[in-house]
């Protein structure tokens, strides 16, 4: 509301210098009045410091609502981005990512920009007329009927320029597709002496593009100065008007002063409002990506069931799994049942079948065939996130998620949880010890530069973030592969104590407690050995003829 005052009072001082303009005039060539001209010359300064105020206010006020839509709108693409399908992430890039967040900044600005064009350039045309309205009535009803001829005049040209500017576009499209081709083939080109031939295949395409320049040019050099003709034969007609009043006694050169500073005044709006449309399809082009970005469908979570006390037992029922982009499917007949507090090693796998089942787990990617379960709950119909508040995950390479140590741990869901709590995991998982050493304690940030955290303390503080929430199934994704591991093996062990335990590891971890061995190839369980002691006796690279769940 405040902008809009702004960018009204604007428009009134704008609209009254016309009129200060003929009281000048009046008192310098009429009345001759010096205190008059010292008023009105005062008067005009004071307009224009007021002017200058207002635009000021406007611009800060405008920039702020601008700051607030595009805060807004990044909430909304966060939101978005966190709730979309898993899917979505394996075909997202960095650069993906700075385009969307430059467009969304760009969408804010765009918006406000084109809205306070409008706004600001219409209550000034409007002001403006009021003005002219109250100096000759005549002149105004001339300017009605000769400003719309000098809108659709510069519409025309810029149309014509901006259709010879898209002749070009073809043309461009047919040489950079050829010219992709080229590279392609680079190795026969090349081998075979073929540089001349497509150098001079290529330059024969750009011609094209040659002569559509120079038709371009030529049209714009002829529309645009006749566009300038007619809006000048138009300008003329309206000073005639005016010169014609005068020599017929019935406006004085006071009057003839305003309405030529009026008008003078009156170009610059119209032109900006004229050329609002073809500013509108080029700025909200950002605005159209995002929101088109924001339509995309969330991820739906069709589970209504809450599981009060979770057990552990896990159930893959004649489990496939296919990515979207592959024919072949990443796992396939997956068989097995976990029972709850058992410790499952999960191997020779490669890392798009380790994923998948972790996803199909986590409920984030969805079985072809099959299903599974839960203490004998379908995946499906549990919420997802009463499943998750039952799951915690800890992987190789554990990265820091908040701005503190104490926000690590109690990260997320946990985030209302006590220091003693927080305090408590962090000494079981053997953080504490180094946690002491730093500045301030839990409450250290680790964003600053003269706090380093290696990879074996990320691992420590997830330790502590698992022991926090104390889950019932446990996943740990290759954490016991990393080759300075050996020393978290007494933490692990007393993280996997009386948990259903999903271990992935590429080498078997020397854990006490392991109840079996499932190995996956080629998307399917090769083996599933119940018995570690027999795998000492066997590598597990062999084949086994052993007894299924």
């Amino acid at each position: 509301m405040l902008a809009f005052v702004s960018m009204l009072v604007v428009a009134i001082a704008v609209a009254s210098l016309p009129i200060l303009v003929k009281f000048f005039l009046e008192s310098t060539f009429l009345q001759k009045d010096v205190s008059h001209i010292q008023i009105t010359s005062l008067a005009i300064v004071m307009l224009f410091i007021v002017r200058g105020i207002a635009s000021y206010a406007s611009i800060h006020l405008l920039n702020k609502i601008s700051s607030l839509l595009g805060d807004d709108l990044r909430k909304k693409i966060f939101d978005k981005l966190l709730s979309l399908p898993v899917n979505y992430y394996s075909q997202l890039t960095k650069y993906d990512i700075d385009k969307l967040i430059a467009q969304t900044n760009q969408a804010s600005q765009n918006l406000i920009k084109i809205i306070t064009t409008f706004a600001q350039e219409g209550l000034i045309i409007i002001g403006l007329m009021t003005s002219i309205l109250y100096l000759n009535q005549e002149f105004t009803f001339l300017l009605l009927f000769l400003s719309p001829l000098v809108i659709m005049i510069n519409q025309m040209t810029q149309d014509h320029t901006n259709k010879s500017d898209q002749k070009n576009w073809p043309a461009t499209a047919k040489l950079a597709t050829h010219l992709l081709q080229t590279l392609r083939n680079y190795r026969e080109i090349r081998v075979n002496g073929g540089q001349n031939l497509e150098n001079l295949r290529l330059s024969k395409i750009a011609e094209g593009i040659y002569h559509t320049e120079r038709k371009q040019s030529l049209i714009k050099a002829t529309i645009i100065p006749l566009g300038e003709a007619a809006t000048a034969i138009i300008l003329v007609a309206a000073f005639y008007f005016i010169a014609q009043q005068t020599l017929n006694n019935a406006v004085g050169v006071d009057t003839v002063g305003a309405l030529i500073t009026a008008v003078l005044l009156l170009i610059q709006p119209i032109q900006r409002i004229t050329h609002l449309p073809q500013q509108m399809q080029h700025e909200l082009a950002s605005v159209q990506t995002v929101l088109s970005f924001l339509n995309q469908a969330s991820e739906q979570d069709t589970g209504t069931q809450y599981i009060e006390y979770v057990c552990g037992k896990i159930v893959f029922e004649n489990v496939r799994f296919c990515a979207h982009s592959l024919t072949k499917p990443v796992l396939d007949h997956i068989d097995f049942i976990i029972k709850p507090g058992e410790a499952i090693v999960f191997t020779g796998y490669i890392a798009a079948e380790k994923n998948a089942l972790i996803d199909l787990l986590l409920r984030l990617q969805h079985p072809i065939r099959g299903r599974i379960l839960l203490d004998d709950h379908a995946l499906t119909d549990i919420a997802l996130n009463n499943l998750h508040a039952n799951i915690a995950i800890i992987t190789k390479d554990s990265v820091l998620l908040d701005e503190n140590v104490a926000g690590n741990i109690a990260y997320g869901a946990m985030r209302c949880a006590n220091e003693a709590r927080i305090t408590t995991a962090a000494q079981t998982s053997h953080a504490a010890e180094f946690i002491r050493e730093m500045p301030e304690g839990l409450q250290t940030k680790i964003d600053e530069k003269n706090v380093i955290i290696t990879k074996k303390q990320c691992q420590q503080i997830s330790i502590a973030r698992a022991l926090l929430r104390k889950p019932p199934i446990l996943i740990l994704d290759e954490i016991t592969d990393d080759p300075d591991s050996s020393s978290l093996f007494p933490i692990l062990e007393d993280l996997i104590k009386n948990r259903t335990t999903l271990i992935f590891a590429q080498h078997i971890p020397q854990l006490m407690k392991i109840d079996r061995i499932i190995r996956l190839e080629n998307g399917c369980i090769t083996n599933n050995l119940k018995n570690i002691q027999h795998l000492a006796q066997h590598p597990v690279h062999n084949t086994y003829s052993l007894p299924q769940d």
